[in-house]
């Protein structure tokens, strides 16, 4: 190693990672309001989700692991299966049911927000975490 480097200190894992999936912007249709009905509008996603402590070491020993494409085809199906869905809660709602569906996710926050409501704010919307129980 050259004199002027410094060793790198010895790393230790605290047993959990957050796997990010940000900013994904999907057209849907949703809304309560009769403007918002029979038409698409633009919805982006924040999906946070905490993976059970030791995740790393089981991901090695097993081969297993929480994928963020399949969240992310989650809400890309929702949202080309035409329904409507009524409110961002609900939303938010069903993507975190389905990612705590998986063993290895141990906590989950998800924002869904439309940004194109108020020319004013960048976006409205919810967040929500929660965790298996």
């Amino acid at each position: 190693m050259p004199e002027n480097l410094v060793s790198p200190p010895d790393l230790i894992e605290d047993g959990q990672d957050t796997i990010l999936i940000e900013d994904l912007l999907i057209p849907a249709q949703i809304g309560i309001l009769d403007s918002e009905k029979g038409r698409t509008q633009a919805v982006r996603f924040d999906i946070e989700i905490r993976t059970v402590p030791g995740y790393r070491k089981l991901v090695r020993e097993t081969g297993t692991f929480v994928s963020y494409a399949d969240a992310v085809e989650f809400v890309q199906a929702k949202a080309s299966s035409g329904d409507h869905v009524d409110l961002v809660e609900d939303w938010a709602e069903a993507v975190a049911e389905f990612v705590l569906t998986n063993p290895l996710a141990d906590r989950v926050t998800v924002k869904v927000n439309k940004p194109e409501i108020f020319e004013d704010a960048a976006g409205v919307g919810i967040r929500i975490t929660r965790k298996r129980a």
